[in-house]
């Protein structure tokens, strides 16, 4: 006889998929019924469905989640909301001045404090392969100290420089910190932001170092495929105006629950900003009557979670995703685009560079980028 299908409970597409997850680690197979895209981006109607002879477990290890949730809301309670952080990665070139600029702007708006960090070279991890390393290792322990003592002489530089800046712009309580690191910067950096939980990265898109070929071992790239913090990457082309030319913001969507998640994130981020912000999704007109749709609800969504917020929602109908966004960028005149990222293996990573690292060198405009893992 075949076993009976029971709901064990019904939930936002979100929740229905992690408490799918839970429930599958612990051996009880689940299935879901209506989990189609547009029921789970905006409405609460996914059931999670077991066999009868689960529900007694599933139940208990429900009550084990909801339990364990409450004394981490009560936790979080206790304690103070983080308070705003920028990370401000620097290599002392013209590109880091740029995007230092906007950072302390920024920070105004959030009311942020900042981070500078550097990551001086390592003749250590940077040399020669073993077999010909020898040949520097008289002169190891004098380079690290020259390197040293370069960094902190740079940084103390910076660091005036940047105060008389936050001075000129009458914003003397905004909290600047600063961090010498040893090693490989894309690693440091995301090391770093681990700890300290920022709550946007800033850097520029080039460095004192990288040579007109270095396109896939950028650092920025690195970091904005691995960070799990926002990044934003400030172009070498970008002329910064001051934060209040920047006006329009655009998320390039493609429905997908991560997507919104990082709608969250991005409004708290640009909303001090006082801009608009274009949700829009790149497509062929063979499939615009399905994702027509599908923008239909989005755009209903999005009025009733940010009712205060200027946002609009586009679809971009064009055969090619780059020329489509490219022609969208202009004619809204587009001052920071962004997205979500997906982290993928080594080897896949080699053969098709991501769409941050694509665009990264394919425009002008800055970029904000999320990472799907993080949101």
């Amino acid at each position: 006889m075949e076993e009976k299908i029971v709901t064990l409970a019904t939930n936002s597409y979100q929740h229905a998929h992690i408490l799918k997850s839970i429930l599958e680690a612990e051996g009880i197979e689940c299935f879901l019924q209506n989990a189609n895209v547009i029921e789970g981006a905006f409405n609460m109607s996914v059931k999670i469905r077991i066999r009868e002879s689960d529900l007694e477990e599933a139940i208990r290890i429900i009550e084990q989640i909801e339990l364990s949730g409450i004394e981490k809301l009560d936790e979080k309670k206790a304690g103070r909301p983080q308070k705003p952080r920028i990370l401000l990665p620097v290599d002392f070139s013209d590109y880091s001045d740029k995007a230092a600029d906007m950072a302390l702007e920024w920070a105004g708006r959030l009311k942020a404090e900042i981070t500078v960090l550097n990551v001086y070279f390592n003749p250590i991890l940077n040399t020669l392969p073993f077999s010909e390393a020898y040949v520097y290792d008289t002169n190891l322990d004098q380079l690290l100290v020259d390197n040293e003592q370069q960094a902190e002489s740079d940084m103390q530089e910076f660091i005036k420089k940047f105060k008389d800046k936050r001075k000129s712009l009458g914003a003397e309580n905004i909290v600047i910190k600063h961090k010498l690191v040893r090693g490989v910067a894309e690693d440091e950096i995301i090391r770093f932001s681990e700890d300290y939980n920022p709550t946007l990265i800033i850097l520029g898109t080039r460095g004192r170092d990288r040579k007109a070929s270095d396109l896939i071992g950028s650092v920025t790239a690195e970091v904005m495929e691995m960070a799990r913090a926002p990044v934003l990457a400030v172009p070498e082309d970008f002329h910064f105006q001051g934060i209040d030319k920047i006006k329009n913001v655009l998320y390039a969507t493609n429905f997908e629950e991560s997507d919104f998640k990082a709608l969250d994130k991005l409004e708290k981020i640009v909303k001090p900003l006082d801009v608009r912000i274009f949700f829009v999704h790149v497509g062929p007109q063979a499939d615009s009557q399905w994702d027509r749709l599908r923008l239909d609800g989005l755009k209903n969504y999005m009025k009733k979670r940010f009712p205060d917020t200027d946002v609009v929602c586009d679809y971009i109908e064009n055969e090619d995703f780059w020329i489509g966004l490219e022609g969208f960028i202009h004619d809204k005149k587009i001052d920071i685009i962004s997205f979500t990222t997906r982290r993928r293996n080594l080897f896949s990573r080699l053969l098709n560079p991501s769409v941050a690292k694509k665009m990264l060198f394919h425009t002008n405009t800055p970029m904000l980028v999320f990472h799907q893992r993080a949101i």
